[in-house]
């Protein structure tokens, strides 16, 4: 009996279970190396019960955590973005395997579910927070369905199990009309370079990473529009937050801005001895996508302190955008599409509150006798009152 753990191919750092007993071979790719050598510890204990892996009557499901290492070579390194990726392996590390980990999936009941949910909510995590963390464990165990390692989804629809949690939203700190002028003004004095940057964040809503990579063969000069089709995220280029394309318009400062951008960058380009200039709008001396950390700190940041404003955080100047709108009397409907929210109930959750003064005076546009004066009583209601 022999129960091995190695690499396959040297430095791949996918580590293999090897097992030669009763003259039959077999092996299974983990992952870890310290994933394989749980697993071959549980195998060698399988076979000292005289339990024989393949038979499919007496096999043990891997625990979570096993079968966690093999979810992240199978589906995360290849079906989904970075940022999503990091969100299962932060609340799968932080907090998923601590308390699950050790159990196999069969042993993942519906009553263990509720304990782990009871465990979060000491924890104080927000509602969205164990929301994203029981959708991942959730997800997961979707895929061993598929696998036909287990019948049912023990963690599925738990969410009325932590309604009481409590609910967390970002502070949105959009700059006023007033602040935004200075802030433009600002910039186009003590960061030239970085001005049209800044302004079509404020005149757009667009997101810091789809900013970083607009091209210019997304702009339409003559149809007044751009087209947001990627994002920068982490240096690299992927696709939008919602995975579409939506179109926004440019408002005639910004057109013109970003037409005198494009005649200066191919000045600049040409007096290099270029002929095509880099297919960013907004890049460094090198032609390549600006670097967001440079940008906030030394640019952004920098702005503010000058303008003697307080400090927010980049992704506020697209709530400037939506604010604005909403003061000037912009329909919800067109915010929602400007900023490729999924639906209106967002935009609405997120911007409803910033102009409850426009609100009441909707209310003061209904008919009366006299706008200065309350509603007197008929004759006949005030015979009968007497």
């Amino acid at each position: 009996m022999g129960v091995r753990v190695r690499e396959k191919t040297k430095d791949s750092g996918v580590w293999w279970v090897f097992i030669c007993h009763q003259g039959r071979r077999a092996s299974k790719k983990v992952g870890s190396k310290r994933n394989a050598e749980k697993v071959a510890e549980h195998i060698e204990a399988q076979l000292k019960l005289g339990l024989l892996p393949g038979q499919d009557a007496k096999r043990r499901a891997p625990t979570l955590e096993s079968y966690y290492s093999g979810f992240q070579q199978t589906y995360l390194q290849t079906a989904v973005k970075e940022t999503t990726r990091d969100s299962y392996d932060t609340n799968f590390r932080v907090h998923i395997l601590p308390v699950l980990g050790h159990l196999t999936l069969d042993e993942i009941t519906r009553l263990k579910v509720k304990e782990f949910i009871a465990i979060l909510m000491k924890k104080k995590l927000s509602k969205s927070s164990i929301g994203i963390i029981t959708r991942e464990l959730c997800a997961v165990l979707n895929h061993a369905i598929e696998d036909k390692i287990i019948q049912e989804n023990p963690a599925s629809r738990v969410s009325k199990h932590f309604k009481q949690a409590p609910t967390r939203h970002a502070e949105i700190e959009p700059l006023t009309d007033s602040e935004a002028r200075l802030f433009l003004k600002k910039a186009y004095e003590r960061h030239r370079r970085y001005y049209p940057f800044f302004l079509c964040a404020i005149h757009t809503g667009m997101r810091l990473g789809e900013l970083l990579g607009l091209q210019w063969g997304d702009t339409d000069f003559a149809g007044k529009f751009l087209t947001v089709r990627r994002t920068v995220v982490r240096g690299k280029v992927t696709t939008t937050k919602t995975n579409r394309t939506r179109r926004v318009d440019l408002s005639d400062a910004l057109l013109y801005t970003l037409t005198e951008l494009k005649k200066q960058r191919k000045e600049e380009w040409l007096a290099k001895g270029y002929n095509e200039i880099p297919p960013w709008v907004f890049c460094n001396l090198e032609g390549n996508p600006l670097d967001p950390f440079n940008l906030k700190y030394r640019h952004f940041h920098k702005c503010l302190e000058q303008c003697g404003l307080r400090r927010i955080r980049f992704h506020d100047l697209r709530h400037t955008f939506a604010s604005l709108l909403i003061q000037n009397g912009e329909p919800l409907a067109y915010i929602k599409e400007q900023l490729g929210h999924s639906s209106i109930k967002m935009t609405v959750d997120v911007y409803g509150h910033l102009e409850p003064g426009a609100l009441r005076e909707a209310v003061n546009k209904l008919p009366s006798l006299d706008d200065s004066k309350p509603i007197e009583p008929s004759s006949k209601q005030a015979r009968n009152k007497e």
